[in-house]
């Protein structure tokens, strides 16, 4: 399959991962972690995404999200990535880029795969620390799950009942049996998940990675890499630019035939000149649907870009009163 669309699609998850370049560790101790979730819970508040599940080790992050309807995958974890970025080098004294790459993302079909993902995400720290106990390891999203003592601004930005709520057990039961859930499953199956998660850059029904397909086959006809924005949209204004196109080879060629075989039938020749008309009718709807179209999607850029601006600004007003306040104890 071609590269993944990083683009929204209604029902699709996200599972990103990012990781520091060359042998860096993205995070040296806990500070930077308590930083980079800093990050994601600020632009979780800006984009309005869903963050089902985290883990964070020492040299990758790993997001289980679900973009909203304005914001793409890219927006989110280029301001993420972009912020953390300066934080790191900053404290670090160090120069150029942190990230081994943008960020790697696997999109996922939501029904049947939230609750299976959010306990991949979580058993993730197992990988570096076998004899870790997932309970006592306070970096990820897992206690929220389990509702035990933890950090309240983490339980306040983790979108965990929704996926809780997908055991159909009692509201009384549901904590623990999600740790038995995560905590007892059996080796064979979870190595078969991760051996799909690893293998492909779309994990669903075979309806969903067909859906993907279309919107990927869509994108390259129209001399895109990928498509942008609302990968549905995308595939609508696809099919409506093919009807307009089938609609227009049909007239020219009736428009052909017509004269030909009956130039001199007056009826025919005004309903071939009503045809033309209609022709010309529905292309300047379209011209008008695509200009409408074009100008929303600039002002939804616009806005996520005053968006992205503000959220700078309060964060450069924040460093230079701290930087006041360390001067005038100084």
């Amino acid at each position: 399959m071609p590269r993944l669309p990083r683009i929204n699609l209604e029902g699709a998850l996200y599972y990103i991962t990012t990781k520091a370049d060359y042998k860096l560790n993205l995070f040296r101790d806990d500070s930077d972690k308590s930083r980079y979730l800093f990050f994601i819970f600020e632009y979780k508040g800006l984009y309005n995404f869903k963050l089902y599940s985290f883990a964070l080790t020492s040299n990758e992050s790993h997001l289980l999200i679900e973009p909203s309807q304005q914001f793409t995958v890219s927006q989110i974890m280029h301001d993420v990535n972009a912020n953390y970025t300066k934080y790191y080098n900053k404290k670090y004294e160090k120069k150029g880029h942190l990230f081994e790459e943008r960020f790697k993302a696997v999109l996922i079909e939501k029904q049947g795969y939230l609750l299976e993902m959010t306990r991949f995400v979580h058993r993730i720290v197992l990988k570096d620390n076998p004899p870790l106990q997932l309970k006592d390891y306070k970096w990820s999203s897992y206690l929220s799950y389990l509702k035990t003592e933890q950090d309240k601004n983490i339980s306040a930005n983790v979108d965990c009942e929704e996926a809780l709520n997908l055991s159909s057990l009692p509201l009384e039961g549901r904590h623990a049996k999600y740790q038995e859930f995560v905590e007892k499953a059996s080796l064979t199956d979870l190595e078969a998940f991760e051996n799909k998660m690893y293998r492909a850059s779309v994990v669903g029904s075979e309806k969903f990675v067909e859906r993907i397909r279309e919107i990927l086959k869509a994108a390259a006809e129209a001399g895109q890499e990928q498509p942008d924005g609302n990968a549905e949209l995308f595939l609508e204004k696809k099919k409506r630019s093919l009807m307009v196109y089938i609609l227009v080879v049909f007239i020219l060629a009736s428009l052909g035939a017509g004269s030909f075989l009956l130039s001199g039938n007056a009826n025919l020749k005004r309903e071939i000149k009503e045809a033309a008309l209609e022709k010309d009718e529905i292309f300047a709807k379209d011209i008008i649907a695509t200009k409408k179209e074009i100008s929303r999607e600039l002002e939804e850029k616009y806005r996520a870009d005053m968006v992205s601006y503000k959220a700078t600004a309060m964060r450069l007003q924040e460093i230079e009163k701290k930087d006041r306040e360390k001067r005038e104890k100084l």
